[in-house]
């Protein structure tokens, strides 16, 4: 939740007049006393009535994104790739909840190849949470996967570059969301230390897990499961001083009936210190052998193909954020504490770690962009792209890194 209070700005939506003026022709609506929260689920009520009674605010925001993609040998396109709100309510001192919904695509109908398909709505978080302690926090809902910094702290405008690390979007495949229950919480351990956790049971992946899109295929539904296992996802992250954190974290359940099992384990690294920044983040994954199957008779996912059954991947990221004096003088007085941050990120994701394949990708990324304020990026990046071929190895460090080049550009604001 608190990623979303971070970003979350905007309007608030105050409840109902308590009652109208006596000359007023319309109806009265008698709005019971705040205390009384009986009043919000009487049975006797409607919708409409409930609604009227809800005397806690509830805060508007979200952030978009669209971008522009040119690729080595393909057609250049733009996309309006995200469009999320969020919301926020306090409905007690201990008990809040907090909801993201994202359109991508454009939403509903999205045409692609020449035909109309469905687009996107998605309920990538929805949780309700009730604060026993500081540190100790239920939370239920459609949670975000605490496996990774970068899973729970995707939000476009707050990263510095426009295309997420491949191993982050295929063995971990963010956005992960589950729908599950469980506990977080914050443990001080002194003025500038802080120990925090996330803990949860949830769904799972199911058995959708391929060379050529990772654990991406495979997260659960939101209304079921494949079998009558729970996994279990949890991160635990120490922060021995202010803009330092160090993280681990694990994800262990069946992907099928027949008790296969995905482990996972990963590190994260995230270091802020003055003008720079050090984001890391390493995956590894253990599968047991089985197959693309145990759907529905009908269903074209029985595929029968091979689970890969070892996976890994990780990036590094360096980050510098600087002004240019003499043409900082020229920026009007409402602009002068716009920064430009250059980026250099290397990344590698394997998904079938027993063959080198064109699924092996190696990916060197620069990138330069412009935040007028903080609410606001104009990025830019160029991405250098290799792939392993026909059992051949190819990484920047052994002299084969042989890579075709993507331009991506994009703006992403927050509201």
């Amino acid at each position: 939740m608190r990623h979303l209070l971070v970003v979350v700005v905007g309007l608030t939506l105050a409840a109902p007049v308590a009652a109208q003026d006596k000359k007023d022709s319309g109806p009265v609506l008698d709005l019971p006393n705040e205390d009384d929260e009986s009043s919000r689920t009487d049975l006797t009520a409607n919708l409409a009535e409930k609604t009227s009674r809800m005397v806690h605010s509830t805060t508007v925001g979200g952030y978009g994104e669209v971008e522009f993609h040119k690729e080595q040998g393909k057609d250049s396109f733009f996309v309006s790739h995200r469009y999320v709100l969020f919301f926020y309510s306090q409905i007690s001192d201990r008990i809040s909840t907090s909801t993201e919904l994202e359109l991508e695509f454009g939403g509903s109908p999205a045409k692609r190849d020449g035909v109309q398909k469905a687009g996107e709505a998605i309920l990538e978080f929805s949780v309700v949470d009730f604060k026993l302690t500081d540190w100790l926090i239920l939370r239920g809902g459609v949670l975000l996967v605490p496996f990774g910094a970068f899973n729970i702290r995707h939000d476009s405008p707050t990263r510095d570059l426009t295309e997420r690390p491949k191993p982050l979007t295929t063995i971990t495949p963010t956005t992960w969301f589950e729908v599950g229950a469980g506990f977080l919480g914050e443990i001080p351990l002194g003025d500038t230390q802080s120990l925090s956790y996330e803990l949860y049971v949830i769904n799972g992946l199911d058995a959708k897990i391929t060379q050529e899109h990772g654990m991406k295929g495979a997260v659960g539904s939101k209304g079921e499961d494949n079998n009558d296992d729970k996994a279990v996802a949890a991160r635990l992250a120490y922060s021995p001083m202010l803009g330092l954190e160090i993280a681990a974290s694990g994800y262990t359940g069946e992907y099928d009936d027949s008790g296969n099992r995905v482990h996972m384990v990963g590190g994260d690294l995230t270091w802020r210190f003055g003008r720079f920044e050090l984001l890391a983040e390493y995956v590894r994954a253990f599968i047991d052998e089985g197959f693309v199957e145990g759907f529905s008779p009908s269903s074209p996912a029985n595929t029968r193909t091979p689970v890969p059954t070892d996976m890994q991947g990780f990036y590094v990221q360096t980050n510098i954020h600087f002004q240019i004096p003499g043409l900082w003088d020229l920026l009007p007085d409402d602009l002068s504490d716009s920064q430009l941050t250059g980026v250099l990120r290397y990344e590698m994701a394997d998904t079938n770690m027993d063959e080198d394949n064109q699924f092996d990708i190696q990916k060197l990324t620069f990138g330069l962009n412009y935040r007028p304020v903080e609410a606001y990026v104009l990025k830019n990046e160029v991405q250098l792209v290799t792939r392993s071929e026909g059992g051949e190895s190819r990484h920047l460090f052994t002299g084969e890194f042989d890579p075709t080049w993507k331009y991506v550009a994009s703006m992403a604001f927050l509201f």
